[in-house]
């Protein structure tokens, strides 16, 4: 850019404003800021070592080499020199700072002797365009820079001018060591898009950038200069073969290859009888460039109908044969094929007809452009480096869609180079990147490129996207940081790539709503956030004022809505704390205000969608109501295989109650607790969310199903059965694509006739438990094409089918449902939503039903054991009637005894009898036994429970209940005893005296729970890490309150103790931790108290009815037997 300077109080105003917080910076003070202790180097060299010690150039210099070293290396220098107030002395002049500068095989005095004393590689030993440079501050200074040819010394003069910085008006540098050479052979840029092309002085500014990034290519085909395509056979005319020649001469001067690419795909006759007309034109027009002096060409064939593949190939081997080989001086040429991205080179399992046909005429010295997997891909990966290598060899090279922005004009791409793995670099040596339209704004992303390719191993796309800014833009680089931060991602119906917007403000934003629904103190956030939304806002008010006019005609409406954005994030911020404070006025209000402003920030020029935008959409949308639900790792497991369980409930969930009936933990409150299952069984697990303003509970039936069949391999069970569809767009699209085990092939549906729907017979029935998709995005389609919402279902027979998963919003690529163990043959695959957007078309590339290939017995669901105390002794005294105790009562009334008692005995035998039968059970013996007659004056029944329950001892039953049995035990024998009596007395009596007994608890067994807090006090912090530790004390805290409570369930000391023995396993031993340190837990486990003739502490609701006994005929007839 034209460094335009702002007042150095502006940028510390912002930077001041940020710097007071706790909270990491995520603006303008995550810059490296520049200075002589500080030097921002871009690219990262490959090797560079610095000093303390400062070199304070002199006011006047010597140059040693001028006269030999590469021309415009000299003339750069030069420029660099004077621009900072340095004059080049014609002579040697004692104490003056001297530069020895030169080609590793020039003559210059001095070189050689001084690179070796300050322990530099000779230049010679480096790759093409390498170089050395060393700045050393003795006798008022030394500079080398020693190329391995001229352009290696031209960038080394680059480094130089990154690396010495204007320091209050002297030139200063840091003293510094730097071996430098590039790890790909060919870097830079393809002015290749549609829309308006750069005008002439862009591309002049563009290759003088290119020049100072280190970037050596410039391919010339612009999409919508009629001369490179529609008019591909005429001449340009004259003006502008002037202005051409230019553009080749200042890429010379900046060591950049310009290409000349033609592009007559369009309409150009491959047989014929004008076919050699055409080709005669194809030579005419080159040769008019090469007269002018360029030496690289390109011929493409991309974004036409013509698919001659073998004729294409043809006329290129022999312009390639006639013109470029035969002139001998020329480049190799290059190329772009029709088909160029590999999904449109193959139908998955071979080559389409035009790219075998293209790829096996094509001479190999021919270099081959290719965009990745799609036209605009996330990113290029080895693999599909390695598959396109496949086809044409050695000879390829990447055009990477980004930032160009032709298939989005509402956004700008400001992000640096994001998603080509750096193990390309060991498969290919030759990136060029398409720009936008927006020749200054691409120069971001442009600079990040250079840095990745001149150096990819080091390659770091957040510091060299702020690194790029900082040289960039100078004193505007906060600002530009925080507009460009907002603007990387771009993402289309068809196309999406880039990294995300303002990552960081995203992770603290989800970080503050999620404290603020939990009543956590989210002060530092609330703060930080506030300084990025007014740095938001400032960035707007100060680029608009202080850009050069012809940069901000390209941004100024981008810019007007990222002010925008931040005035309206205020607001959702003020919004999401008046959700925590429950101020209802404010709400109304600023939800009012915001859903008023949302239309115009949704429509027009797009910044920050899922980040900023997001933000305001996330606070009128907000549930503060607590929303339950919840993941598991596997729903099919063996005996003790642990689970892990993934909480994602809604942020407002500030509490969890984890409810897991029959696993090793049957309960917990943790975010993400980890549980097993010691029998094998079907399982359900619930969660319960819940906040001040209620709870939501999510119930997931049957989830888990533990088996020792899980120990057999889960396998693909889709892959080559038999798929049909609701409907297909082609034959090479068809449902059976979804499932021949291939991500590149896919099923497609279109229309508006939703939903799509996909059919897999996996031929008989087998065990399903998991379900994998591959979307759009593994395909190598952008992610606004992924599935949003879908549905799977699974049958038997075809026709009764049922609903094992339900997901909706869906924005991944692959997606895996863990799904209830089902067995079935037919799996449906419902696609509700297809796209991210308006796009009606599903794609789904791969489709693996996952599961066991037999139809397993599943086994029995879980029931809890139910508490059948009270149940036996009903049962006891009803089995000690007899059929002659029966005589003299009504028959329907034995009968129905008869009956309850039989069906009682039945439920008690039971092992899976739940307490909802077990209670029906008693309640209906308890009924009939209390029709039985029972004689008036009759003791009987009360001598005999008198007798059962003396021999009870105090001290196994806990204080309040054995004080109110004692106490109705008293009084009974009293009764007993009264020979005054009367029978209402004696019933009351023994009424009470059995309520009293089954209100009897047992003191629950605590002694290995004492053991276990024993050992854990005994436990040293200082041995294990803070969070393991953090653990325990967290579960220590929890089994003493346990402990002390007198009135705990054998249950809840059960689980408090399985609790406190994970958290002691799970301790973590610091590295100093000492060798002899034990941290396992040495007691035995035991399942405490196993009475079974009173209950240890949980209700059962039966006591009202078991009242009952009191006027029972029972003991009447057991004494009318005994009498008799």
């Amino acid at each position: 850019m034209n460094n335009k300077k702002i007042k150095t109080a502006l940028v510390a105003a912002m930077l001041t404003s940020t710097m007071a917080y706790n909270i990491p910076a995520i603006n303008a003070t995550t810059l490296t800021q520049k200075s002589v202790d500080n030097p921002v180097l871009v690219p990262t060299p490959k090797k560079v070592t610095y000093e303390e010690n400062i070199l304070s150039i002199t006011n006047s210099v010597n140059i040693k080499g001028k006269d030999v070293a590469d021309t415009d290396a000299v003339r750069e220098l030069t420029e660099f020199l004077e621009s900072n107030s340095i004059t080049v002395n014609d002579d040697y002049q004692e104490g003056s700072t001297t530069i020895i500068i030169g080609e590793e095989d020039d003559e210059v005095d001095g070189l050689d002797a001084t690179r070796d004393n300050l322990g530099l590689v000779d230049a010679a030993t480096l790759d093409d365009e390498g170089y050395v440079l060393a700045v050393d501050s003795d006798n008022n200074g030394t500079v080398l820079i020693e190329g391995k040819d001229g352009d290696g010394t031209f960038y080394g003069v680059q480094t130089l001018t990154q690396l010495a910085v204007n320091d209050e008006g002297v030139l200063k540098s840091k003293e510094a060591k730097i071996e430098d050479e590039p790890t790909m052979t060919t870097r830079g840029s393809i002015e290749g898009f549609y829309g308006n092309p750069w005008s002439h002085q862009d591309r002049l500014n563009q290759i003088e950038f290119y020049g100072k990034s280190k970037l050596n290519t410039y391919i010339y085909a612009p999409k919508d200069d009629v001369y490179h395509r529609e008019k591909w056979r005429e001449p340009y005319p004259q003006n502008e073969m002037g202005r051409m020649n230019e553009l080749i001469e200042t890429s010379k001067q900046n060591k950049v290859d310009f290409v000349f690419a033609l592009s007559p795909g369009i309409d150009i006759q491959l047989t014929g009888e004008n076919a050699e007309a055409d080709y005669q034109a194809l030579v005419n027009k080159c040769q008019a460039m090469y007269d002018m002096g360029v030496r690289s060409f390109a011929i493409f064939f991309d974004d036409i109908a013509n698919k001659q593949g073998t004729e294409q190939a043809n006329l290129l081997n022999r312009f390639n044969k006639e013109f470029i080989q035969a002139k001998g001086d020329i480049t190799p040429l290059i190329t772009v094929p029709t088909e160029y991205d590999t999904n449109a080179m193959s139908n998955g399992t071979e080559l389409n007809t035009y790219t075998k046909n293209f790829s096996e005429t094509l001479d190999p010295s021919i270099k081959v452009l290719w965009t990745g997997t799609a036209v605009v891909p996330e990113g290029i990966d080895v693999a599909n480096a390695e598959f396109i290598k496949s086809i044409y060899g050695e000879r390829v090279g990447i055009w990477w869609n980004y930032p160009v922005t032709d298939y989005i004009t509402d956004k700008l791409g400001l992000g640096p180079v994001y998603g080509l793995d750096k193990g390309l670099a060991n498969e290919l040596d030759f990136l060029v990147m398409n720009p936008m339209e927006h020749a200054d704004l691409s120069k971001i992303t442009l600079s990040t490129g250079a840095d990745y390719s001149w150096n990819t191993e080091a390659y770091d796309y957040d510091k060299s996207f702020k690194d790029s800014i900082t040289n960039i833009y100078g004193d505007l680089a906060p600002y530009m940081y925080t507009f460009a931060n907002h603007s990387t991602r771009l993402v289309a119906g068809w196309a999406s790539t880039g990294r995300a917007d303002a990552p960081e403000v995203r992770a603290l934003m989800d970080e503050f709503i999620k404290k603020n629904a939990k009543g956590q103190d989210a002060s530092a956030e609330i703060e930080a956030l506030t300084t990025e939304f007014d740095n938001m806002i400032l960035a707007a008010d100060k680029l608009q004022e202080l850009l050069p006019v012809d940069q901000l005609s390209h941004c100024d409406a981008n810019l007007n809505k990222l002010r925008s954005l931040g005035e309206n994030d205020k607001l959702a911020l003020e919004l999401f704390i008046a959700y925590s404070e429950g101020d209802s006025e404010s709400i109304d209000s600023l939800k009012s205000t915001l859903n008023a402003n949302l239309p115009s920030l949704k429509a027009g020029k797009k910044v920050s969608e899922l980040t900023a935008l997001e933000f305001i959409n996330e606070a009128v949308n907000y549930n503060p109501n607590a929303v339950a639900g919840f993941e598991v790792s596997s729903t099919f497991v063996t005996p003790g295989q642990e689970i892990q369980l993934t909480n994602t409930s809604s942020v407002s969930s500030t509490d969890l109650e984890w409810t897991f009936e029959g696993a090793n933990i049957e309960t917990s409150t943790e975010e993400n607790p980890v549980i097993s299952y010691d029998k094998e069984g079907v399982y359900t697990i619930s969660l319960k969310a819940k906040n001040k303003l209620g709870e939501d509970e999510e119930v997931k039936t049957g989830i888990i199903t533990v088996s020792n069949e899980a120990n057999n391999e889960i396998v693909n069970l889709s892959k080559g059965k038999t798929a049909t569809a609701s409907s297909y767009t082609a034959a090479s699209e068809a449902p059976e694509k979804a499932i021949d085990g291939i991500t590149s092939t896919k099923w497609c549906a279109t229309g508006y006739n939703r939903p799509h729907t996909l059919y897999i017979d996996l031929g008989q029935e087998m065990t399903v438990t998991n379900v994998t998709i591959s979307h759009a995005e593994i395909g190598g389609e952008g992610s606004g094409l992924n599935t949003r919402d879908y549905r799977i279902e699974v049958s038997k027979d075809g026709n009764e089918y049922v609903e094992v998963a339900n997901v909706k919003e869906n924005v991944a690529g692959l997606t895996s449902d863990n799904v209830p163990v089902s067995i079935a043959r037919y799996v449906k695959l419902i696609v509700d939503t297809p796209t991210q957007g308006g796009d009606s078309a599903a794609r789904i590339y791969e489709v693996e039903v996952n599961g066991l290939e037999k139809a397993i017995t599943l086994p029995p669901v879980y029931v809890e054991e139910a508490e059948k105390t009270a149940l036996k002794i009903a049962v006891d005294l009803a089995n000690a009637i007899t059929d002659e105790d029966l005589a003299n009562v009504v028959q329907a009334v034995a009968d129905e005894f008869k009956a309850a008692r039989d069906e009682a005995n039945t439920v008690y035998n039971n092992a899976s009898a739940s307490q909802v039968e077990v209670n029906n059970a008693f309640d209906r013996l308890a009924s009939a036994m209390h029709m039985l007659d029972f004689k008036q004056g009759d003791k009987t029944a009360l001598k005999a429970f008198i007798d059962k329950v003396s021999g009870l001892e105090a001290d196994k039953y806990t204080t309040d209940t054995w004080a109110a049995f004692d106490k109705e035990l008293t009084e009974a024998n009293g009764v007993y005893e009264d020979v005054n009596a009367m029978q209402p007395e004696v019933n009351t009596a023994y009424s009470e005296l059995v309520t009293a007994f089954l209100n009897l608890r047992l003191i629950p067994d605590k002694s290995l729970l004492e053991d276990l807090i024993n050992q854990a006090n005994g436990l040293n912090s200082t041995n294990y890490t803070k969070a393991s530790f953090d653990g325990l004390t967290k579960a220590l805290t929890e089994a003493k309150a346990v402990f002390e409570n007198p009135n705990a369930t054998q249950k809840e000391i059960n689980n408090a103790k399985a609790i406190l023995e994970k958290a002691i396993a799970g301790l973590q031993a610091n590295s100093s931790t000492p060798s002899n340190v034990d941290n396992t837990v040495k007691t035995p486990v035991n399942n405490g108290d196993t009475t079974a003739s009173v209950k240890t502490g949980d209700d059962v609701n039966m006591l009202g009815t078991l009242g009952l006994i009191s006027s029972l005929g029972v003991i009447a007839f057991l004494k009318k037997k005994r009498k008799n």
